[in-house]
């Protein structure tokens, strides 16, 4: 008893050293940081036998890098040293012999848990938790790609993370605290918390997949957890913390609607409130709360606190974490460009075009961006010249998809001319860009008033052409009501692209529902259906302006609610489901499918809020977070045989559907 209680006593002061470490991390001293963890990993994970808690931590340190760069090199060495470490771990995991094998198999026959989970020792424990996390990290990782097989793939990873997950959950609780400690539990509590949260973000056709599998998908199980692992201390709280604020303040931008935006501005401010009293005056959290301003739409604010934050940390170039220093240049890029200060983003944009190893070819495409919208077509078609070759190629197998969108935009519009950049197209590229980005719900009403001017001024100065007839949009006089660039009239031959009409009533559409001008925005919006408008290259327009339809009809149901104060008629929100499924049924590809899918997964779920319907159990699990973190998820679940012929089929039909589109 006396050795396991020196072990255990060694195994938490590692802990603690490497929370230590992880501090030094989010006060913005990364390099102090990494030679702190490694320096530990190289003399004590080599002894044998040794928890390897350094070597996972320094893969948790490169893995948090890797989020934040984006680069595939960062990604690759995150996967590589979150393998090392989950291999290392494995090597201290005693395997079952097939008689033991047999044993444990019978004896569950008679007693609820096998004698291995009742007998076992704190290293053991410490190994299986840092094999689960390491491949659960890994699973993240994948999603970096937007692919199906990457989201799969990630899948399968985080199947094989749970099952290690709930064998620790098991010795957790039947050992009754006489084996783990804090950093243990909050290990578990992550890794049931992130796994049901990022599951619960995938798109719907992939989501039921994986019901197949048994997983379970719960989004608000999934905070909780987390948030218990954050306030419960230990090795995982601040982790716990950072990821609680990505999902609140970044992936907004991504996957939210406009319903859920004050719910993560307040959530966001109470992680904020607790990590500031465990860690003041960290320059890493800043950089959160830059974001957290921006979505509150703060848009000074915003920029302030990225200038603080790059006058703060003093990165050299030396440092291996200089490229971080990428992340925030980028957010002020983006910042500048929702306040319509072209000149200022694109100085942002030309420093990243030059030392960005992620995608010279985008950000020169946004330098070229922003020059164009200042009317400098000469020097705008030069930038927009040189995109093509700085494109990098494939990344893990398949185009990234930013620069796949730019790539097409400088071809499709001939923007690398100066009658190119003049053209419609070119006058709009900026309000193009922020509206695929879904920040037009950060903007303020002043600014989005300006968007539509922008707009208008842009159609007044294009000749827009509609069958044989050449018609300028100054001449139209219809009022707001009406929708924005129609056709002319039933003669207009269907034949002739009506890209440039398309793009502009869904960007001006949206600004408008977003003024909560609902009924111009709508008008706007409905021009924009595959049977009516012919779109050549601009396909997005199509599944998301029904996407967007979609929002405005949520607006006029809430609208009406709230102005009747009880409103038992559902119409606006059964036509809102129309839309989602037009949205999500558009079967050609196009850029950033899915982003919108995400968005689309969380616009049906707030429709299933406000009428008040049961959760579809394809999306979402049976199960509440105590039952699942007690063992109450039944192992059968996670066997292989549920990994059956027609899962398996149905995904090689998906991957065949994805190639095909993709070739084409």
């Amino acid at each position: 008893m006396a050795d396991l209680s020196q072990q255990r006593s060694a195994i938490a002061l590692a802990c603690d050293e490497a929370e230590n470490a992880l501090r030094l991390f989010l006060q913005g001293k990364f390099d102090e940081a990494e030679r702190f963890i490694e320096e530990r990993a190289q003399t004590r994970d080599v002894v044998p036998s040794s928890v390897p808690i350094f070597t996972h931590f320094h893969a948790v340190i490169l893995f948090a890098k890797a989020g934040i760069t984006g680069t595939e090199e960062d990604r690759k060495q995150a996967m590589e040293r979150l393998q090392h470490a989950a291999d290392l771990a494995g090597d201290n995991i005693p395997k079952q012999g097939w008689a033991q094998s047999i044993a444990s198999w019978g004896m569950g026959y008679f007693v609820s848990q096998s004698p291995k989970s009742i007998s076992i020792s704190e290293k053991e424990l410490s190994c299986r938790i840092i094999e689960a996390e390491a491949t659960y990290l890994s699973a993240l990782l994948c999603f970096f790609e937007e692919s199906l097989a990457a989201f799969f793939k990630a899948a399968l990873l985080i199947r094989r993370a749970i099952r290690g997950y709930k064998h620790c959950n098991s010795i957790l609780q039947n050992n009754e605290n006489s084996v783990g400690s804090e950093h243990d539990v909050g290990a578990v509590k992550l890794g049931f918390g992130g796994f049901s949260l990022a599951i619960s973000m995938l798109p719907p056709k992939l989501l039921r997949l994986l019901s197949v599998l048994g997983f379970p998908c719960d989004r608000k199980t999934g905070l909780d957890a987390i948030e218990e692992a954050l306030r419960g201390g230990g090795l995982r709280a601040s982790v716990s913390g950072v990821l609680l604020l990505s999902y609140h303040v970044i992936l907004p931008s991504f996957f939210s609607i406009p319903l859920e935006r004050q719910q993560h501005v307040q959530a966001a401010e109470e992680v904020l409130r607790v990590l500031d009293e465990k860690y003041p005056k960290s320059f890493f959290l800043s950089f959160y709360k830059g974001r957290l301003q921006r979505l509150k739409g703060d848009l000074e604010g915003s920029i302030q606190s990225f200038l603080k934050l790059d006058e703060g940390l003093h990165l050299t170039a030396e440092s291996k974490f200089f490229k971080l220093r990428h992340a925030w240049v980028y957010e002020l890029g983006v910042s500048y460009m929702l306040q319509l200060e072209w000149e200022d983003a694109r100085k942002c944009w030309e420093e990243l075009e030059k030392d960005s190893v992620w995608s010279r070819a985008f950000f020169a495409y946004m330098h070229g961006v922003c020059l164009s919208m200042q009317g400098s077509a000469k020097e705008a078609a030069e930038k927009f010249g040189k995109v093509h070759g700085l494109m990098r190629g494939k990344m893990s197998g398949k185009v990234l998809a930013e620069e796949q969108y730019v790539s097409r935009k400088v071809k499709d519009h001939a923007l690398d001319t100066e009658e190119g950049v003049q053209t419609f197209h070119g006058r709009i590229s900026g309000l193009e860009f922020l509206y695929l980005w879904n920040s037009f719900p950060q903007m303020p009403s002043r600014l989005l008033e300006q968007v539509v001017r922008i707009m208008d001024e842009a159609a007044s100065s294009s000749v827009i052409v509609y069958g044989s007839d050449e018609v300028k949009s100054e001449e139209n006089t219809q009022p707001e009501s009406q929708s924005w660039l129609l056709g002319t009239e039933e003669e207009d031959e269907p034949e002739d692209p009506e890209d440039d009409i398309a793009v502009g009533n869904l960007i001006r559409g949206t600004a408008l529902r977003e003024l909560g001008r609902l009924d111009a925005a709508y008008d706007c919006l409905n021009q924009i259906r595959e049977e009516t408008c012919y779109v050549e290259t601009e396909l997005f327009v199509y599944p998301m302006a029904a996407y967007e339809r979609a929002l405005v009809l949520i607006s006029r149901h809430t609208g009406r609610t709230q102005d009747s104060q009880k409103s038992a008629s559902f119409e606006f929100l059964l036509e809102a489901k129309q839309e989602l499924s037009i949205a999500e049924g558009f079967k050609q590809d196009y850029n950033f499918l899915w982003r919108l899918l995400g968005r689309v997964h969380a616009a049906r779920a707030a429709i299933q809020g406000l009428m008040g319907e049961e959760k579809a159990e394809t999306t979402e699990s049976a199960y509440t977070a105590e039952e699942v973190l007690n063992g109450q998820w039944n192992e059968d679940e996670l066997s292989d045989e549920k990994l059956d012929t027609s899962l398996v089929n149905e995904f090689k039909g998906l991957m065949e559907s994805e190639q095909l589109t993709s070739r084409t």
